[in-house]
């Protein structure tokens, strides 16, 4: 074999392997490329499922919030029934307590028997104190106009000594139970 042959055969050895090597490294960078188009694409849809998550966890931390502020104003409306409940538990008592109330300031008018009427004028100043303590006021009636909210009207008359839609008589005594009207006063209206 000549030196010309061999030489053209290191030639063609030598081109041949070049483009080998030119192929493998083709391939090794469509492989890089197509790892590195991969790798984006992941981290899209990463990125999509990171900005899915934090959209829904905004929507919980916002409806959170919202039943933490509904709770709050169940705890604050509670807490107001509640103490109004207790402000008037005693309503029913206080109605009955007030007929015997009222019978011993009848009973006081009678003068006859001395230590009687010292014994229930004990009595009933024991009684004015517990029912002024526990908020119970006697609705005024003297020379008051009438008032729907407070009074109730048995009968009308006409009068020259009052003036129109004022109170002649007291009927039946009135109260109020920290200022809500627990008994209205019964009376006679002048009307002209």
């Amino acid at each position: 074999m000549s030196d010309e042959k061999k030489i053209e055969k290191e030639e063609i050895k030598e081109d041949t392997i070049e483009e080998i090597e030119e192929e493998e490294k083709t391939e090794e960078t469509e492989k890089i490329e197509e790892t590195e188009e991969g790798e984006e694409s992941e981290k899209e849809t990463q990125e999509d499922i990171i900005r899915q998550q934090e959209e829904t966890l905004a929507q919980y931390r916002d409806k959170m919030q919202r039943m933490q502020a509904d709770f709050e104003n169940y705890k604050k409306r509670s807490e107001k029934q509640r103490s109004e409940f207790v402000k008037y538990a005693n309503e029913g008592l206080i109605l009955k307590v007030l007929e015997a109330y009222e019978d011993l300031e009848r009973a006081l008018e009678v003068k006859e028997d001395r230590n009687l009427r010292e014994g229930v004028e004990l009595i009933y100043k024991k009684m004015t104190k517990i029912l002024e303590d526990e908020g119970v006021e006697e609705i005024e009636t003297e020379h008051q106009q009438f008032d729907p909210y407070k009074h109730e009207a048995l009968m009308t008359q006409n009068s020259e000594d009052y003036e129109n839609n004022e109170i002649i008589q007291d009927l039946q005594k009135g109260y109020t139970l920290n200022s809500k009207v627990i008994r209205y006063s019964k009376v006679i209206v002048c009307k002209k």
